[in-house]
């Protein structure tokens, strides 16, 4: 068991998630790749955080998910109060890689965990665009949150 107190602590950013009836699937638990959407909605939490403080609000440079993996621990089932947690690990040159960890609060313990590797695009060129020193920053501070 996990403590749901510690596990908000271990993220700079969460998101609460309620499990949906309608996302398990036959065998009667969540469908494998709701999971991947629960990761991109910490992911869009996360992105939302960073653009509040004006790194991609002009709309030139977009993130955009290159790759992204997930380690099934434990089923989730209807009903379920979720906590996805996202955090970057680690900043490349043109953009950052992610963990994220879905904690189930039926179950106290973590079900799921994944990773996933954000390129930045600049959206006129569809080149990739390096970290500016602005973003690089922000993800900084944020990370010292948690």
């Amino acid at each position: 068991m996990i403590d749901r107190e510690d596990f908000l602590r271990s993220f700079p950013v969460t998101v609460e998630i309620d499990v949906q009836w309608g996302e398990m699937d036959a065998f009667g638990h969540v469908n494998n790749t709701v999971y991947l959407r629960y990761f991109e909605s910490a992911r869009i939490a996360y992105m939302r955080r960073m653009s509040h403080k004006g790194v991609f609000d002009t709309g030139q440079i977009i993130p955009v998910l290159a790759e992204t993996a997930c380690r099934y621990r434990r089923p989730l089932r209807y009903p379920d109060r979720l906590i996805v947690g996202c955090t970057i690990t680690e900043v490349h040159e043109h953009g950052f890689s992610q963990e994220y960890e879905i904690y189930s609060e039926e179950l106290g313990e973590v079900a799921a965990t994944g990773v996933g590797r954000i390129v930045l695009l600049d959206k006129r060129s569809q080149q990739k665009s390096l970290v500016a020193p602005e973003l690089h920053s922000e993800i900084k501070s944020l990370e010292s949150l948690s």
